[in-house]
């Protein structure tokens, strides 16, 4: 399909059951300032009403085309979109989110002409419940005003929030990028080689897009697990072929830390198929880190708690946990209160003698009873300590102990801290049913 030049801009948006977010949606791009844009509406499989939406507005608005095809996923139907986009940039909405600031894509192309460009980003919204708040997009520029300047996506090196951006078709399809057929993460590899062949971008002081920020845990299962694995190979090997340290450190963090726990929790028994992808990634990590002993915590997790078994994991803590010691948790989330449940349970929460955090100004000064520190005022305590947070916030947390010279501590399993969360919601759960 070739690129029209009085379409300024194509967005792509893959639809599967949305019917009650759709017209929102649709409305949304149809009210943008640039009128010189067409909307890809694929349809991908849906057996609800979202034809019949769309079909109503194609009537109002000529701008709107619709496909239809089997559900294949959303990777697949945006592929679609950009074979049939006659736009000179693209961009990509999901059809439960919609765009914010009515002038933003008109913003967006002028940058980009302006300098000379071949992609732009902007700020981003997101909806919880029925709450819009500012989402923190660019660390970089945290702070700071925008520049209005192109910069080196090699500076960057961002993997994340593809939504906010708009990308040139030339370059696109000059370098044949398309979105992997995952049916989880196959938006950061399509971000990734988007922004890599771009070389530069520019970002706009605008609100383009609003998301809804969805239930991640309950959005996977076995499958999806295992596309998300592949997702971050993916990340994992570009990172390595074209020199991005930036970007295989956060790949391998998100990999280690922030998807940690899902992996975990989503394993299944012989799982041979995610033991070989875990392998597979962690040849790459061992020979872009060049530490031939490397292995990833996903591994290390398998290794020693899934082979075993979850349950011998909990008593082998429990007889740790046995000994006459004292102990301090770090964290004041939910995770430690769990843990604090947990300990309760068994007679041991007297053993905990701090709750450590990074900064005491947003914890409360104690915590069920127990004083809340921060790490500066727990120095090099005598007590044993746990890091009962989850994510990305355990290598966080890490990083703080080992600058401290902090080494008496233990990262705690994401599986059993996420187990020992789930059985306090279930007994506050029945505690509230019988009344207490």
């Amino acid at each position: 399909m070739n690129v029209s030049k009085a379409i300024k801009i194509s967005i792509i948006i893959p639809i599967y059951n949305c019917e009650q977010y759709l017209e929102e949606c649709l409305q949304s791009v149809l009210n943008q300032t640039l009128k010189e844009l067409e909307v890809l509406c694929i349809d991908d499989g849906s057996t609800d009403t979202s034809a019949e939406i769309i079909r109503k507005l194609q009537l109002e608005d000529g701008r709107i085309r619709l496909f239809q095809q089997e559900n294949q996923g959303a990777g697949v139907a945006r592929n679609l979109g950009i074979k049939e986009a006659r736009g000179k940039y693209l961009a990509f909405l999901d059809s439960d989110d919609f765009y914010c600031d009515k002038d933003a894509l008109e913003k967006m192309v002028a940058q980009c002409e302006r300098l000379n460009v071949k992609a732009a980003g902007s700020l981003r919204a997101k909806l919880i419940g029925d709450e819009r708040k500012k989402d923190v997009l660019f660390q970089e520029f945290a702070g700071k005003p925008f520049a209005y300047e192109a910069y080196e996506y090699h500076d960057f090196q961002i993997d994340y929030d593809y939504q906010s951006f708009i990308f040139s078709t030339d370059v696109i399809r000059e370098h044949t990028i398309l979105f992997p057929e995952y049916r989880r993460f196959q938006d950061p590899p399509f971000m990734v080689q988007a922004l890599f062949f771009a070389g530069q971008f520019t970002i706009v002081d605008t609100y383009l897009y609003c998301y809804r920020v969805p239930d991640v845990s309950a959005r996977f299962n076995h499958a999806k697990m295992k596309d998300l694995l592949k997702g971050l190979r993916d990340n994992l090997q570009f990172a390595s072929e074209n020199d991005l340290d930036k970007l295989f450190r956060k790949s391998l963090e998100r990999l280690e830390y922030e998807y940690i726990s899902i992996i975990l929790h989503n394993l299944s028994k012989d799982d041979i198929e995610t033991m070989e992808l875990l392998l597979e990634i962690n040849k790459i990590a061992r020979a872009y880190l060049n530490q031939p002993n490397y292995v990833v915590r996903p591994l290390q997790q398998m290794l020693s708690t899934v082979i075993e078994g979850a349950e011998c994991y909990e008593e082998k803590l429990l007889l740790w946990l046995a000994e006459p010691r004292k102990i301090a948790l770090y964290g004041a989330g939910q995770m430690t209160r769990a843990f604090l449940t947990f300990l309760e349970a068994h007679g041991w929460k007297e053993k905990v003698e701090y709750i450590v955090v990074s900064d005491t100004q947003n914890n409360p000064l104690e915590l069920e009873g127990i004083s809340v520190v921060s790490v500066e005022d727990y120095g090099r305590n005598e007590s044993f300590l746990f890091v009962t947070v989850c994510g990305l916030y355990q290598k966080e947390i890490e990083d703080i102990l080992l600058e401290k010279g902090i080494k008496n501590y233990r990262l705690m399993d994401d599986v059993l801290l996420c187990d020992l969360q789930a059985r306090m919601l279930e007994g506050r759960k029945q505690d509230a049913e019988c009344g207490i």
